[in-house]
């Protein structure tokens, strides 16, 4: 079985939003002098708060997160929300971009009661105000399910719970909105999927943790019963319900990829790797054996195939990857 304890899924599901390795500060910090220079311009020709700042307003907001300047990026978001509520209307599309770099501001730096709040304003918009396409109405719903994952594992231990059932609930709505607005017949479909089977999991993880957060995720309704449902009974509830989502995506897979053997091969490894989080040793070797025996058939060298199904932790959390040679480069890379 391939462990994936709280702090593992974490780091599996969830990149760091800035890698300071790879960033040339000096280089940033010429950009932002320059930025601002654009920005005192259009002020003088335009006015503190004309419409053709935001794109200035935007790039600054961008570079100052880059650089850690966390109260500068916060300054350049306020001004941005406030002239596009101003020229476009209270509900504009405009002001998302600001919004969810607001609420990462507040969650980098740990302050989730202000996150949650801004976030809980941003769901309303997306609910309620949305006028745009589905495909990136479905975005930003996966966006906001990333940020309750991210809850799940920084916000203080009684927000746990709250965070899984939202992300949850999020994910299917996502699902469903996605079916009616026929958008099944997409890669980002799949995706989907992968991402609402993710909420099941880091459910089964807050219920393996005990204490409050299992408690509230195992209750059941009526809630004035007060009626919690057994651990194992929830766990295999969860474990029926993400592997359905699993197996569609293995079934949609051979229709919207030129191999059809290779991406529900590669899914089934996906399968694998489900089924062995639960312990479920039988039908896991019945998944393997089929991913295996599929991407062999296809014409993959035995021992690279066999590299893969030994090691099925190189497939990637939050991202499908239905060619093997993709995995297998990707896996090469890693390792080197």
């Amino acid at each position: 079985m391939y462990p994936l304890p709280k702090f593992a899924l974490g780091i599996l599901i969830f990149s760091i939003h800035y890698s300071s390795s790879a960033l040339d500060f000096a280089k940033i910090r010429s950009d932002i002098t320059s930025q601002e220079l654009i920005l005192r311009s259009i002020e003088v020709k335009h006015g503190y708060l004309s419409p053709a700042l935001i794109e200035s307003l935007d790039s600054l907001v961008n570079l100052s997160l880059l650089a850690n300047r966390l109260s500068d990026a916060d300054n350049y978001i306020d001004r941005a929300l406030q002239i596009t509520r101003l020229g476009e209307g209270l509900y504009s599309p405009t002001q998302y971009r600001f919004l969810k770099s607001a609420i990462e501001i507040e969650m980098d730096q740990g302050n989730w009661k202000d996150a949650k709040e801004k976030l809980s304003y941003f769901k309303w918009l997306v609910d309620k105000k949305y006028d745009g396409s589905a495909a990136d109405r479905v975005d930003l719903l996966r966006w906001i399910v990333g940020t309750h994952m991210r809850g799940f594992y920084e916000d203080d231990e009684q927000s746990e719970a709250e965070h899984l059932i939202n992300a949850t609930k999020i994910s299917e709505v996502a699902v469903i909105y996605s079916q009616a607005n026929k958008l099944v017949e997409f890669p980002s479909y799949l995706n989907l999927l992968l991402t609402l089977s993710n909420s099941y999991l880091l459910e089964v993880e807050g219920i393996r943790g005990g204490g409050s957060t299992s408690h509230r995720l195992r209750r059941l309704e009526p809630f004035e019963l007060n009626m919690v449902e057994k651990r194992s009974d929830a766990e295999n509830k969860r474990y029926r319900v993400g592997l359905e989502k699993l197996e569609m995506i293995r079934e949609l897979s051979g229709k919207l990829f030129g191999n059809e053997l290779e991406a529900k091969s590669m899914a089934d490894l996906y399968i694998a790797r489900w089924q062995d989080y639960f312990d479920r040793v039988e039908e896991q070797s019945l998944s393997l054996a089929r991913g295996r025996a599929g991407l062999i058939m296809v014409g993959y060298d035995p021992t690279d195939v066999d590299r893969l199904v030994s090691d099925l932790s190189v497939l990637p959390l939050d991202e499908l990857i239905l060619k093997f040679s993709d995995i297998a480069q990707s896996s090469s890379v890693a390792g080197d």
